[in-house]
């Protein structure tokens, strides 16, 4: 069974689908967002690198922050509009857009505490 990874982001960040949520589906050559914004192409890069790297293992949703169906867990994690934030297993590991070894090292300690559990 896969584990969830969310990425909270504001609105005018992509196009959401329907109740402010769209899951991303990867396949060769398909955009995963589609208004240009200031971290576009850093989270396009880290979003790609994580399915290369977890495959299966992870199923990631990027969540608009100012949607209505988020407004629980904006409250709950603290979630700023201007910041993205990175949430697993029901807590927020990384806020902004951090590099790639960083996001990695975040997941993996919350696979290694799933795996230890």
């Amino acid at each position: 069974m896969a584990l969830e990874l969310k990425l909270f982001t504001q609105g005018r960040f992509f196009m959401p689908g329907c109740c402010g949520v769209t899951t991303l589906r990867f396949t060769d050559g398909e955009e995963l967002f589609s208004n240009p914004a200031e971290y576009k192409d850093e989270i396009n890069g880290l979003l790609t690198a994580v399915k290369e790297r977890y495959g299966n293992r992870l199923d990631v949703s990027v969540v608009n922050s100012w949607g209505f169906f988020a407004l629980w867990d904006v409250i709950r994690f603290a979630i700023t509009p201007s910041k993205p934030a990175w949430i697993m297993r029901g807590k927020k590991i990384v806020v902004g857009v951090p590099d790639k070894d960083e996001l990695f090292a975040a997941i993996d300690a919350e696979l290694t505490a799933v795996i230890r559990a």
